[in-house]
């Protein structure tokens, strides 16, 4: 008996000690919450929290790091300044209210953007240095701009010495600087003072499942602008603003040279657009360069654009290695926008200030009631290199419009239009046409129009019955036009050489 009371106890010691282990791994395994509320905040949108809220995240990474949570009510609050190792919560019901007084949002200087917006207000989640960060939750933030965007019409309005009322610019919803592993998740975000989420120089960034919806006629507020980052992911998002939806930048001119800190490894995937005036864009401050960007999965309903990469004279930077595809594009006034010539600027020789575009790819588009197809816009002096254009069916006003590339490839290209040619084709060299058509061909309107282009290659294309000349060329320049294996017997003429062009600049095979 007394050796089986023993061995009980040894069992009731062993079990003992297990159920304690057990108790010290879940607790090690249980996040820390830090509720809000329990540091003052009042969910009522009229007291101002932002001390509570503060209080809250420091007592959280001073604790190594857990959840500062909000749960259901409005909570009004000024710039809250994020620490490492803390995730806020928003819960189901809960928002967080940005204050509509100006002063809640002080002075901050990142020491970024040093020579164009450096000196600029706080945003109400600001985060500098910072790792292992989260913003989540299926609640909302609501940045109540309306005041600020009133104030900056005012100012645009002020005569020259009267004090601008926007001394610091306008604060962000979001706006991390130089962070680590960083999650945005869920939460939706509303009426933005300014940009709505803004990441400056942050690696490991995960953009997933968030609503961004702006009035349409709100002033600058895009919806992400990673700027500078690396290894971004942004995925299944909703986003509806008054300005681009999703923007890539890496720095404006001479300074963003300077710095040379890409954005670069980015995928995008899986996202809704509708009002904004570019779905998915790449600049114009893109000096530090943009490269290795997948873009994939995006439906775009009455943007201004569905693909849009901007640049000009000035900034420099190189934007290459660039995927778009299966897009589903509707009401979209220039569905396809590449250009360097975002604003009027003199000619001048290539230099460090010379933007270059290259191996860019843009496959599987569906575009529908849009007034053209695309416009492609290089610098005579860089043109626009490695453009390759496949599988895209549209269905606009007029067509495809390209000026000044080299290596552009358009492939599987189905062009639809009510006027005009569907293709046209200008200072463009080294051009390779396979299986471009048109469903929809106009007797007084070629299929293509070739202007000072030199060394094409067309094989491949159709002509529909009722086609007047499937191929018009013009321009003293133009030379080196082969066509091979076309099907254009339905065409009036398969070409035709307009008053000036070289004899023997096209040639069928």
């Amino acid at each position: 008996m007394k050796r089986v009371g023993k061995t009980v106890l040894q069992i009731l010691v062993v079990m003992s000690v297990f159920s304690l282990s057990d108790l010290v791994t879940q607790a090690a395994q249980t996040p820390r919450l830090f509720d809000v509320v329990k540091y003052g905040a009042v969910g009522d949108g009229k007291t101002l929290c932002t001390q509570a809220v503060q209080k809250a995240v420091n007592a959280c990474t001073a604790a190594g790091g857990g959840t500062v949570h909000f749960p259901a009510g409005k909570y009004l609050s000024g710039t809250i300044f994020l620490k490492s190792n803390v995730t806020l919560n928003i819960g189901e019901g809960a928002t967080l209210l940005a204050s509509t007084n100006f002063e809640d949002f002080p002075p901050f200087k990142p020491g970024w953007r040093v020579q164009s917006d450096d000196t600029k207000c706080s945003s109400l989640i600001t985060g500098l240095d910072l790792e292992n960060i989260a913003i989540t939750g299926r609640g909302t933030l609501d940045g109540q701009g309306k005041p600020w965007w009133e104030a900056l019409r005012r100012d645009k309005n002020k005569k020259k010495g009267e004090k601008k009322i926007l001394t610091y610019g306008r604060p962000r919803v979001i706006n991390l600087y130089r962070c680590r592993n960083v999650l945005i998740q869920g939460v939706t975000i509303i009426d933005s003072p300014s940009w709505t989420v803004h990441p400056v120089g942050c690696e490991n960034l995960v953009v997933e499942g968030i609503s961004i919806i702006n009035p349409e006629h709100s002033p600058n507020t895009d919806g992400i602008n990673p700027e500078s980052c690396r290894n971004v992911r942004i995925s299944n998002c909703f986003i509806d603003t008054g300005d681009d939806c999703i923007t890539l930048k890496s720095g404006r001119d001479e300074e963003g040279r300077l710095k040379g800190k890409p954005t670069e490894n980015v995928v995008i995937s899986n996202c809704v657009m509708y009002k904004g005036h570019g779905a998915v864009v790449i600049g114009s401050e893109m000096s530090g360069g943009v490269r290795n960007v997948s873009v994939s999965n995006i439906v775009c309903v009455g943007t201004d654009r569905a693909v849009r990469i901007k640049s000009t004279r000035g900034r420099g930077g190189v934007v290459e290695n660039i995927r778009f595809s299966n897009f589903v594009v509707e009401n979209v006034r220039e569905p396809i926008y590449i250009t360097t010539f975002y604003t009027k600027t003199d000619p001048e020789p290539v230099s460090e200030r010379t933007p270059v575009f290259r191996d860019i790819t843009i496959s599987h588009f569906t575009i529908k009631k849009s007034p053209c197809t695309a416009k492609i816009l290089g610098l005579p002096e860089m043109p626009i290199q490695g453009l390759r254009i496949t599988d895209v069916v549209a269905s606009t006003e007029v067509g495809f419009f390209c000026d000044s590339t080299v290596g552009l490839e358009l492939q599987n290209v189905q062009v639809n239009t009510d006027k005009g040619p569907s293709f046209h084709l200008r200072n463009c060299t080294n051009l390779r046409l396979s299986g471009t058509e048109t469903t929809k061909p106009r007797a007084n309107s070629p299929v293509v129009l070739l202007e000072s282009v030199q060394d094409a290659f067309i094989h491949g294309c159709r002509a529909f019955s009722g086609t007047g000349n499937f191929l018009e060329v013009g321009g003293k320049a133009s030379k080196g036009i082969v066509l091979v294996g076309n099907e254009l017997s339905a065409a009036k003429n398969p070409f035709v050489l307009k008053k000036g062009v070289p004899e023997g600049a096209v040639v069928e095979r």
